[in-house]
């Protein structure tokens, strides 16, 4: 019976982990959740203790999603644009224990793009539009060197074309991953949360994944929200031990 359990719960954390289950994945997670439930009870509650441990995760899985669809949906009742909202949440992963709750207050700035923004003609060295860049390393290069400068909007207009036009280039995690750099930078940490994780999302196997835990929690951090931002580091910690961010965060969760 206690090599059910540890099948079921090793199978659950493989689960979240992964960021990107499918729906026949989590189905027969819930039978199997189900199955231990009954043996539980079967067995005069000797697996109770593990089946009530699965059960506070996934309470905290939807605590979590409903935090950030929280974030987006006001993002676009404020009239912003450009915030994807595709894909699946990343589900947090088995050691995750705090209680998380919702935000309680997000800002927007009144003129953040106009007050940030450097004139292109006034860039030493960089291209006034895309269409010099014509790859998707070309319009990477050309992102970067406007982040580089300051110039965060253009950043994202370059950024956001590779995108658009190269969905599948090596270089896309990366752009990404400025994007969300440049709502840091601009300390609108509501939005470069959003842009953070649809790093953690569309690019499970990506290099910048530990980077985007890492400044997703300093950003929950930014506004107030030391529950969610303790929830990254965890993960952060328990996914890529080995990282520079997780040396960094280590200490922060002792």
């Amino acid at each position: 019976m206690k090599h059910t359990s540890r099948i079921v719960a090793l199978g659950f954390v493989g689960v979240i982990a992964a960021g990107c289950a499918s729906k026949t994945d989590l189905y027969m997670l819930q039978d199997d959740v189900k199955e231990l439930k009954t043996q539980s009870q079967k067995s005069g509650g000797q697996n109770a203790q593990v089946y009530s441990e699965v059960e506070q995760l996934r309470q905290e899985v939807a605590l979590l999603q409903g935090t950030i669809e929280e974030l987006r949906f006001k993002l676009g009742e404020s009239g912003q644009t450009g915030v994807s909202t595709s894909g699946d949440l990343a589900l947090l992963s088995a050691d995750t224990t705090a209680s998380l709750q919702p935000l309680e207050k997000v800002t927007f700035p009144a003129d953040l793009e106009s007050a940030s923004s450097v004139p292109d003609s006034g860039v030493s060295g960089i291209e006034t539009s895309s269409a010099s860049a014509v790859d998707d390393q070309g319009l990477y290069d050309t992102g970067v060197r406007y982040f580089e400068s300051y110039n965060y909007s253009s950043a994202r207009k370059e950024l956001g074309l590779l995108l658009d036009n190269y969905p599948s280039s090596p270089l896309a995690d990366d752009a990404q991953y400025y994007i969300a750099e440049t709502y840091y930078n601009e300390k609108w940490f509501e939005k470069a949360i959003l842009e953070y994780q649809l790093v953690i999302e569309k690019y499970p196997e990506g290099d910048k994944r530990p980077s985007a835990y890492f400044k997703q929690g300093l950003a929950f951090e930014n506004i107030g929200d030391s529950t969610n931002a303790k929830v990254r580091y965890k993960e952060l910690v328990q996914l890529y031990p080995n990282s520079n961010e997780a040396k960094i965060v280590d200490r922060k969760l002792q």
